[in-house]
């Protein structure tokens, strides 16, 4: 009975500590011909309109990146219907070696999602951008609660 009872409370606490743990969503697309010159749409299902959260861009290149900077707009479509369009630069550091880079940029920290239901992102670049194999979007629970 006790073997049971062990593995029972085990499990209970595994639960407890996975619905504690910091929420971390990471999605990451291709683009064809390491070029980016079209719209990419993440979405994003949000269960939580209290906790803040970081938003983040990342981009993967490698040698044939020889932009100074990346001038994009970011268009955020609320579950109730709001949009918001800004734009954004990316400042993306040359590499001094033939491996492919990632970096990560922030957008916005401390970040609520209010409303409950899908989030639609589209990163959209204002001119084609050579050598960027993927980009992405970070969105991970805050770790600090500065206004």
């Amino acid at each position: 009975m006790s073997k049971i009872y062990y593995i029972v409370a085990t499990m209970i606490m595994m639960l407890a500590v996975a619905c504690n743990a910091p929420q971390r969503s990471v999605v990451m697309h291709d683009t064809p011909n390491d070029r980016w010159d079209i719209s990419e749409e993440f979405y994003y299902d949000n269960s939580d309109s209290l906790t803040r959260r970081d938003i983040a861009i990342t981009v993967r290149y490698g040698k044939g990146y020889v932009a100074d900077s990346v001038a994009m707009s970011i268009l955020c479509v609320a579950p109730d219907s709001l949009v918001v369009e800004e734009p954004f630069t990316l400042h993306i550091p040359h590499i001094g070696d033939l491996r492919p880079e990632e970096h990560t940029f922030v957008y916005r920290r401390n970040a609520v999602l209010s409303t409950k239901g899908r989030y639609i992102f589209r990163l959209t670049p204002h001119n084609a951008v050579e050598g960027i194999s993927s980009v992405g979007l970070i969105i991970s629970e805050s770790h600090n609660s500065n206004d």
